[in-house]
């Protein structure tokens, strides 16, 4: 299956390279089918063993590994890139060969820690992958006297100095303040105004505006004169005939410069054939009555159209083009901004965006071929947004975090400010938060056989520096019931991303409590297990919505959740299967047996998907965790079930116009059960208002008039026939016409 799956990302990838007409898609596609053939050669040789939190041989598990699509090491370290130039112009200024153990080994000199303290004390440094923060660490605790932690380091990671990079990072300014986020750094905004290209219509437009338009109106003046002046085409004066030829030298050069639009050169087109008559006359020729009525009609229709050149009607139409030729490209005024944005931090956000979205300068004008006080367009304001460094809520309120998982993004960015404030030390401080920020841009591994990540704890420079870190339990838990609490206020009906449950919980560990939280689970690689914490989730669950309309409304039986054992081992259940007096169900035994699904030995996405459902229905998929957390959403529960409804209707909408709609209807199904959630915990005198509100409200919405008898039913204290599911079989049926999930 593991196989599979890499071929399969191979051929796509290789399809895309050699048939997709944008040549920077194809660039892309070579690059990743590249990386691919890595990743299947690797795991052909046996350097690469898929489902280990170590899977390339020789690296231990804190090394940031090359990781594509899937969880799939290629084989290779970040940090194992070729040599750098600003290692190299280290190297030249110390006298020593470009080699990464000799520069290693300088920074471990005098000069080379002075140079280290030096950056610490500045914060003129950046932490691209964890391993940029290693000397950092050696160098601060060398300071502070922690010879033995610092030795115990450089222990760790001098056996990887000839192969990984362990050299700082020098950035031109301090990083960006701790308690702001951005979602692009000023390098991403920057490649992304200038990966702008001329769109093709428009610039065919534009050529037409500016060149072929002024071109016909001299061609149709010249014959307008003939025409007027009484004489007919087949005996024009030989000045007549003198201006005729400049025209068709014009006609010919400006073919060759301008080449996009092709209009001019239909045979039938007015300029076709006006430019032919003059060819025939030119040559000392005589026009045949057909060319000739098809001259003079041609004549005439260009006049009826817009009007003779010089008329005040064709001279108003033709200003207005000349302007709108003149308005320069959106990709131009991309180039201007990005140029603007080449004087900042990288690395860093855009403190004002606005800044930098000002119109184009007289010094700017010659450069960028546009004129002084060009507006910039949407896009441009757009992209330089995305930079914008400001507190989450700020970003939220701009639109620059849409999504929840655009949210999960920026959220180690919010839990490494937290992580700085348990360092006393204002330089170790930035460090470690810069170390998080990059440790958390790591992608994750494919593991097997419930095997945990990487954990930013187990960093040789983390453990070394733990020494110096104090405990911050109340900050820890406070930015995590404030996150938690921003994404149920902004996307009630979006389940929580692993990202920000993997940040969530991270926060309130450090806050010390011990409330699990539960990621979501891929279908296509489901070992038909859950890991114990699912069930301490879902006894969460029961003690926050037991006995209420959540229970009801799914058929769950919470008091028999309640009494589940831990997760017994393999060997353990082998035994207890002898026993007459053997333990009851698993967690997993009980979502199996609520997904009607029988045969644990076939493998299918689709049995994998309903099991999974079923555990993320029992778990409230944090929903109950977060609650128990101490999470307080600002706006009312109910206010939070109405956001969820509509993104219910919404998605039943796209699925309605789909070919294939399961996506659609399965994330409809998981904003429904946040919707339930939500209404569990709502004073139950709002109940049926909202309900009646939303059958109201909602009347015409594809879907619901099904939907919501079943809630009523619930709220009634019956348990509706079919509860609402994303991947049981004919629930898709159930909305109608065209949305069938089954397989």
């Amino acid at each position: 299956m593991v196989n599979g799956y890499a071929l399969g990302q191979l051929s796509r990838a290789f399809l895309t390279a050699v048939t997709h007409e944008d040549a920077v898609v194809r660039a892309r596609a070579d690059r990743r089918a590249q990386r691919w053939v890595q990743v299947i050669e690797s795991m052909a040789s046996g350097r690469v063993e898929i489902g280990s939190r170590t899977p390339v041989r020789g690296f231990p598990a804190w090394v940031t590994l090359e990781v594509v699509h899937g969880g799939f090491a290629t084989g290779r370290a970040i940090a194992e890139s070729p040599i750098e130039a600003d290692e190299i112009a280290v190297a030249r200024r110390v006298g020593v060969e470009p080699v990464r153990s000799l520069i290693f080994g300088y920074y471990l000199t005098a000069d080379g820690m002075a140079e280290l303290h030096e950056l610490l004390d500045t914060g003129m440094f950046r932490v691209d992958i964890p391993e940029d923060a290693a000397l950092l660490t050696v160098a601060w605790l060398l300071r502070e006297g922690d010879r033995d932690s610092a030795l115990e380091l450089l222990d760790q990671i001098a056996p990887f100095a000839t192969r990984l990079r362990f050299t700082p990072r020098v950035s031109p300014t301090p990083t960006t303040p701790l308690d702001h986020v951005f979602r692009a750094s000023a390098a991403e905004a920057r490649r992304a105004l200038l990966d702008r290209r001329p769109q093709e219509q428009v610039e065919i437009q534009r050529e037409v505006l500016a060149v072929w338009n002024p071109f016909s109106d001299r061609l149709l003046t010249l014959w307008l004169e003939l025409f007027t002046a009484g004489r007919r085409t087949v005996s024009p004066t030989e000045d007549w005939l003198a201006r005729a030829r400049v025209v068709l030298e014009e006609y010919d050069v400006l073919s060759l410069a301008h080449t996009r639009a092709t209009r001019h050169k239909r045979a039938k087109g007015n300029v076709g054939i006006q430019v032919a008559s003059l060819r025939v006359l030119t040559d000392g020729g005589e026009l045949d009555d057909r060319r000739e009525g098809l001259l003079r009609a041609s004549v005439v229709a260009s006049v009826a159209k817009r009007g003779a050149p010089g008329s005040t009607n064709h001279t108003a139409l033709r200003e207005a083009q000349r302007e709108d030729a003149e308005t320069p490209g959106h990709w131009r005024l991309s180039a201007v901004a990005a140029e603007r944005l080449a004087t900042v931090d990288p690395y860093g956000g855009l403190p004002d965006p606005s800044f930098f979205a000002g119109p184009v300068t007289t010094a700017e004008a010659p450069r960028a071929g546009a004129p002084a006080g060009s507006v910039m367009p949407p896009s441009v304001g757009r992209a330089l947004a995305r930079a914008h460094a400001a507190p989450v809520g700020q970003l939220v309120d701009e639109g620059v975090i849409p999504s929840a998982e655009v949210l999960a993004e920026l959220i180690p960015q919010i839990t490494a400010t937290t992580t700085a404030t348990g360092y006393p030390a204002p330089a170790l401080a930035r460090l470690m938060a810069a170390n998080y920020r990059a440790f958390r841009r790591r992608r994750s591994l494919l593991l097997v056989d419930l095997k945990k990540q990487v954990q930013v704890e187990e960093l040789p420079w983390v453990r070394a520096a733990s020494g110096h870190h104090v405990a911050r339990t109340d900050a820890a838990l406070d930015v995590a019931r404030r996150v938690g609490a921003l994404a149920l206020d902004t996307f009630p009906g979006t389940i929580v991303p692993n990202p920000l449950v993997q940040e969530l919980n991270h926060l309130l560990v450090a806050g010390g409590m011990d409330v699990p939280l539960v990621e979501e689970l891929a279908a296509d690689i489901f070992m038909g297990r859950f890991s114990d914490k699912y069930r301490r989730a879902a006894q969460i669950a029961a003690r926050v919505v037991g006995g209420t309309l959540y229970e009801c409304y799914y058929g769950i039986d919470y008091a028999r959740i309640a009494a589940l054992d831990q997760v017994r081992s393999p060997v353990r259940r082998v035994l207890q299967r002898t026993r007459k007096d053997a333990a009851g169900p698993s967690f997993g035994d009980v979502c199996w047996e609520r997904s009607g699904r029988r045969d644990r030995d076939r493998y299918s996405v689709s049995t994998n998907g309903a099991v999974i459902e079923q555990a993320q229905i029992l778990t409230t998929h944090n929903l109950a965790a977060l609650v128990e957390a101490g999470v307080e959403p600002c706006r009312s529960w109910t206010e939070l079930a109405d956001g969820a409804l509509s993104v219910v209707t919404s998605r039943l909408n796209v699925a309605s116009h789909q070919e294939r709609p399961f996506g659609a209807v399965k994330d409809a199904a998981y904003a429904w059960r946040q919707m339930v959630f939500f209404l569990s915990l709502a004073p139950a005198s709002e109940l049926d208002p909202f309900i009646r509100d939303a059958e109201v409200r909602h009347r015409h919405a594809r879907g619901l008039s099904v939907l919501l008898p079943g809630l009523r039913d619930a709220a009634e204290g019956s348990q509706p026939t079919h509860p609402f599911l994303g991947w049981a079989a004919g629930s898709g049926r159930l909305l109608g016409q065209g949305l069938d999930l089954e397989d």
